[in-house]
């Protein structure tokens, strides 16, 4: 079995801890998408578009520690994919969707959301190929962070490019450049655009294992809030990190595989070097399916990020996930996901200086969803949440209950 036959099994673990609302549903597929043995997944036809209408309801939308903060949310949404052979063996494949929320009780937070992308993918001969990818997204700021009901938008846009060329049959190199921009007009010294670049050297054995070094640069903006440097003194704020690792997929039996990226991660600030980081990252994951019709995925990671939605220039999360699945029938699928994860805000400018203490937060949770296929137009899906936090700062901890219903149509 190839490394891409397995991909699919990710969506199970794609989701961050903190991930909100109608995600529960969105990461769900369906039996015959190619996760499981005893449903190989049908050609991808040329194009696909689709609607869906949803409901959910929170029980705490505000992840708030107290309070009356229970929400119906409903959303409407239409997207579509688009893969194209343009000439020879050059192709183009465009995605996009938009999605429209409507809060029953917190109405300011209504708003559409939308994400979109473009890629020209091309090969040269029998030994270089890639891709050159832009993408533009627009979403609500996570709410478990600004625990507010106040409409936050965040606007993401990246641009990329990837090339691999084949030095042999079972030795190749790869490389990527990519610049992220993310703005959030509300609060724009969270603003923050990250330039990074990597390369590798990976073999690959003729049964699909593979195994190679990764070596990762970027630099990025650090910002500093107002509140922190009210002179403005740090406005050239910005940081290095550098990130050296082994990266691989070996399949230890035909129903297990094991994969990810084991290395270090060095951070350095050029202005409040306090909050520097450097030591060990990974991020592993396992698929084991018992059976043709199940799939257990344990994944286990941790990494240093940027996240604009929490403000500090870096947070350092360590966690585990396990996603089992089961498809009952080709049309009903079954997965869950239980997580918990440890989150350190070691780039908070405020606790380098001093102003507050370094925030240090638990999120724990699980979900329960089904996947329905009634037919090859009409969908259905399910999902339960629930999912707590600790924190010591006060006032940011809280639990919620969730349930979402979901329709979808493909023409």
């Amino acid at each position: 079995m190839s490394w891409q036959w397995h991909k699919a099994a990710w969506a199970l673990l794609a989701t961050p801890a903190c991930a909100f609302g109608f995600e529960a549903v969105d990461v769900l597929t369906p039996a015959m998408s190619g996760l499981y043995p005893a449903y190989p997944a049908d050609p991808t036809p040329p194009y696909t578009v689709w609607a869906q209408a949803g409901i959910m309801y929170d029980s705490n939308i505000l992840r708030r520690t107290s309070g009356d903060n229970g929400e119906f949310v409903s959303r409407l949404g239409l997207g579509g994919r688009l893969d194209q052979r343009v000439i020879g063996r050059q192709g183009l494949h465009l995605e996009g969707r938009v999605d429209g929320y409507v809060y029953d009780k917190f109405s300011a937070l209504d708003n559409v959301a939308y994400a979109g992308l473009g890629e020209w993918r091309y090969e040269v001969g029998n030994d270089l190929a890639g891709a050159f990818t832009a993408s533009r997204r627009r979403y609500q700021a996570n709410l478990a962070e600004i625990q507010s009901a106040t409409y936050d938008p965040v606007n993401e846009t990246t641009v990329g490019t990837t090339a691999r060329y084949a030095i042999g049959p079972n030795l190749g190199v790869r490389g990527a450049l990519n610049y992220v921009d993310y703005s959030r007009p509300s609060h724009s010294f969270f603003n923050t655009k990250t330039l990074t670049g990597a390369v590798a050297v990976e073999y690959i054995s003729a049964l699909g294992n593979h195994v190679g070094v990764e070596v990762q640069e970027a630099k990025g903006d650090a910002p500093v809030p107002e509140i922190v440097d009210p002179l403005h003194l740090f406005v050239n704020n910005t940081f290095r990190q550098h990130d050296v690792g082994i990266v691989g997929g070996w399949g230890v039996t035909p129903n297990l595989r094991i994969g990810g990226r084991i290395g270090r991660t060095t951070r350095r600030y050029n202005e409040l070097p306090g909050r520097d980081f450097s030591g060990p990252t990974w991020n592993v994951a396992a698929q084991w399916y018992p059976t043709p019709k199940t799939v257990l995925a344990v994944e286990s990671a941790k990494t240093v990020s940027s996240v604009i939605d929490i403000g500090a220039s870096h947070i350092v999360g360590k966690g585990w996930a396990v996603g089992p699945g089961w498809a009952v029938t080709a049309k009903l699928n079954l997965q869950a996901r239980f997580f918990k994860q440890h989150q350190t805000f070691e780039g908070d400018p405020n606790a380098a200086l001093g102003v507050a203490p370094e925030r240090q937060e638990v999120i724990r949770g699980y979900r329960l969803g089904a996947y329905w296929e009634y037919d090859r137009r009409w969908h259905f899906q399910f999902s339960l949440e629930h999912g707590d936090r600790d924190s010591n700062i006060l006032g940011r901890n809280y639990r919620f209950n969730a349930g979402v219903a979901q329709i979808r149509y493909v023409f």
